[in-house]
């Protein structure tokens, strides 16, 4: 349930986040996934947060998984955070789900700066071993890509926060009590 469509006339993509009403201001025809150009449609309603959807099955080869609610406020969550707190980011754009065709990836939130550096923050709630972890960093790095993980349910255990302190020196918990009922529930 991705936030970012593109249009296929212009290459340009489409976040839906930043949309107000987006079945009104956005024609279905033009959509389409950005990984593998299938049809895409507006998903909304009174309880479900607007998103795209595909048609049919997304045929891309890009490692992905699926996502709940809950993961997409924890991206929304990442986004904000970083814009808001770390001030080494005020000349970044933050996108949400940025390919990385290297790593054949899909970024869940990637800060791009104006000198070519990419920072990728990766929202983690499913369960993951260490090893896991260790192999999507080391897809991102061997892309030239710098990777954080913010963990969260499943994914907040010892063996996870050990490896990312290891790793980077620190360990990135996504505090959902900063959202509201309505963004933790979807």
């Amino acid at each position: 349930m991705p936030f970012i469509a593109k249009i296929p006339s212009t290459g340009e993509r489409v976040d839906i986040t930043k949309i107000n009403n987006p079945r009104a201001e956005l024609k279905a025809d033009d959509l389409v996934c950005q990984l593998c150009g299938q049809p895409m449609i507006v998903r909304q309603g009174m309880i479900v947060k607007p998103h795209f959807a595909h048609k049919a099955e997304c045929t891309s080869d890009y490692k992905r998984h699926p996502e709940s609610p809950q993961h997409r406020a924890g991206k929304e969550l990442i986004a904000a955070t970083i814009k808001k707190e770390l001030p080494e980011y005020s000349l970044a754009k933050v996108e949400y789900e940025f390919p990385i065709p290297e790593a054949k990836r899909v970024a869940d939130v990637a800060a791009l700066f104006p000198n070519g550096w990419i920072v990728v923050h990766e929202c983690q709630l499913a369960s993951i071993t260490v090893e896991e972890l260790e192999q999507r960093t080391e897809d991102y790095l061997h892309a030239g890509v710098d990777v954080l993980w913010w963990l969260s349910n499943a994914a907040n255990t010892p063996g996870n926060r050990d490896w990312c302190q290891s790793k980077f020196g620190f360990v990135l918990i996504l505090n959902y009590d900063r959202l509201s009922a309505e963004d933790r529930e979807g």
